[in-house]
């Protein structure tokens, strides 16, 4: 079964139970992950251009068209990924992809009113999706561990000096660095955006290193509690998820399984 006939499944399931398609066990909230693989070559697109494109909105097509004047992937690629939101949220509000109508909070993070929470995010040849039944801000963030030109810098940047030095401690016990240095930035990006934002620029003062030593630990910052987890989405790629509160979550992966790999 191929990722699309895995959504559509998927999508008429959620359309079945409604709102009982959220099954939250031992009282810990439950998300949705969802996924979505993306062209990562323009020669890609010579048979993908006939996507159709009626979902969006005005001004969601406006965007898209002046996307495609400087990338015709990168704006096939934002295409691909709004449409895929679109038609998963319309199913848990009983909605059609078209009649999703955004909302935008002060940093620019888009919410849908009366809506699940969810967060997106989209990296070379993939877009993950996560959506929960709750109240609370939630966050997801997804990356192709590309190499790093100035991984250095990077490091010395955006890592709090515990992190540097988990860097450091996996270095000489024979690990990846690379793989736990996108794990940290992940960790980072996620938090950010639970935060809504509101974190966006605290990259050097964000502290991810007890979630990385120790699985699922609380985070917690100017008062607020997050929970944040990595997520293993497959060879190539990195991802965490991170939601306000103080409670341990339950992932529930919908159109793939943990371990599949793109």
């Amino acid at each position: 079964m191929d990722s699309n006939t895995r959504i559509i499944s998927r999508l008429l399931t959620i359309r079945e139970q409604g709102n009982e398609a959220f099954t939250a066990t031992a009282g810990a909230p439950e998300i949705h992950i969802w996924t979505q693989g993306l062209p990562i070559m323009e020669e890609q697109l010579q048979t993908m251009d006939t996507a159709d494109s009626s979902a969006l909105s005005s001004d969601e097509y406006k965007r898209l068209v002046r996307m495609k004047k400087t990338s015709r992937l990168v704006a096939h690629c934002w295409m691909v990924s709004r449409i895929f939101l679109r038609r998963v949220l319309a199913e848990y509000v009983q909605l059609h992809a078209r009649d999703i109508h955004f909302q935008y909070g002060t940093a620019g993070k888009p919410y849908l009113p009366g809506g699940p929470q969810f967060s997106l995010s989209h990296t070379k040849g993939l877009c993950m999706l996560a959506v929960t039944s709750t109240n609370n801000e939630l966050g997801v963030d997804v990356e192709w561990m590309r190499p790093l030109v100035r991984e250095q810098a990077v490091v010395q940047r955006f890592l709090t000096e515990e992190e540097q030095d988990y860097l450091l401690e996996g270095l000489r016990s024979g690990d990846d660095t690379s793989i736990l240095l996108w794990k940290v930035l992940t960790g980072k990006e996620a938090w950010i955006k639970a935060s809504g934002q509101s974190l966006c620029g605290q990259w050097r003062k964000l502290n991810t290193v007890q979630v990385m030593r120790n699985h699922g630990q609380l985070l917690e910052w100017a008062g607020q509690n997050y929970v944040m987890q990595s997520l293993n989405i497959g060879k190539g790629y990195s991802a965490s998820l991170c939601m306000a509160g103080a409670e341990r979550v339950t992932v529930r992966w919908m159109n793939t399984t943990e371990n599949e790999i793109y």
